[in-house]
């Protein structure tokens, strides 16, 4: 319990600060951030539903490294904007987000999408890169690209839900 009071004070703290208040009392500031959010939402969202349906083995005629060429870094621009405006929109209402569970669940569930994304480059991303790999193009994606695929799409698909949620919580 000490260490949920030691949170409860930090973002009430955060939620104090000049910036967080001047967020909340400005009648576009908030609402123009929120759209930095959800426009950085669209291109993540959108290069990875490309790049993990190939993963799961459909449009086998796109060769994975160039696809991932175009894709990664939408996909990182995107998460970027995310990052970046959500900590402002979190900064506005810290003391009442910090317990929300919609909120909980989403931060939880963007760590899983970014560990199941680190996870694919280090593992099923590299096997794709030996001699003699048969998915680059035409091959059926080995059933660690598949399932990286599908943690991925059903990650980020719960993310858009719980971030949604959060209003209503």
């Amino acid at each position: 319990m000490a260490v949920f009071a030691e949170v409860a004070d930090w973002a009430a703290q955060l939620s104090a600060l000049p910036l967080s208040a001047a967020l909340r009392a400005s009648a576009w500031a908030y609402p123009i951030v929120e759209i930095f959010h959800l426009a950085g939402m669209a291109l993540l969202f959108g290069s990875i539903v490309v790049v993990d349906m190939r993963l799961a083995g459909f449009g086998r005629q796109l060769p994975v490294t160039i696809l991932l060429r175009h894709a990664l870094p939408l996909s990182i621009i995107g998460f970027l904007l995310i990052a970046a405006s959500g900590v402002l929109l979190f900064m506005a209402h810290a003391d009442e987000l910090i317990g929300n569970r919609a909120f909980l669940a989403k931060t939880a569930l963007v760590l899983l999408g970014l560990a199941n994304a680190a996870w694919f480059h280090v593992g099923p991303y590299r096997q794709l890169l030996r001699p003699g790999s048969d998915w680059e193009a035409g091959g059926r994606p080995p059933a660690g690209a598949r399932a990286c695929a599908w943690i991925s799409l059903s990650t980020w698909i719960l993310v858009i839900c719980a971030g949604r949620l959060i209003a209503y919580m």
